[in-house]
């Protein structure tokens, strides 16, 4: 198989992992939000229900803690265009992937031996 080949297929197959990736995950994903929001009381370890106030005030606790008040506002939050439901999550998923597989061949191409 020449390599042409197969870095296309490489990005047919990242392409559908892309595409299947919003209907496959979890709808709740653990991670570092849901600890903290957990060891500020404001959800329970193993369930999902979000005590809005109580994170509001486990944010103001840390902000006070830390004295980081950093904050930014994502191109697509939560991995998804707003107003689009899933088709956004598709949409938002295809466009990482492009940008990232479009950054990996950039780096490639800049790092490559002349003689290659």
């Amino acid at each position: 198989m020449e390599t042409k080949q197969f870095v296309i297929i490489g990005v047919v197959i990242a392409l559908v992992i892309a595409v299947a990736a919003p209907f496959l995950a979890s709808g709740d994903p653990d991670g570092l939000e849901s600890a903290f929001f957990s060891i500020y009381e404001a959800k329970p370890f193993m369930g999902s229900e979000l005590d809005e106030d109580a994170a509001g005030t486990a944010e103001e606790q840390a902000i006070a803690t830390t004295g980081n008040d950093f904050s930014y506002e994502a191109f697509m939050p939560d991995y998804s265009i707003p107003g689009m439901d899933k088709l956004g999550e598709v949409f938002a998923v295809v466009i990482g992937t492009l940008l990232m597989l479009i950054l990996v061949f950039a780096v490639a191409k800049v790092s490559a031996r002349p003689d290659n």
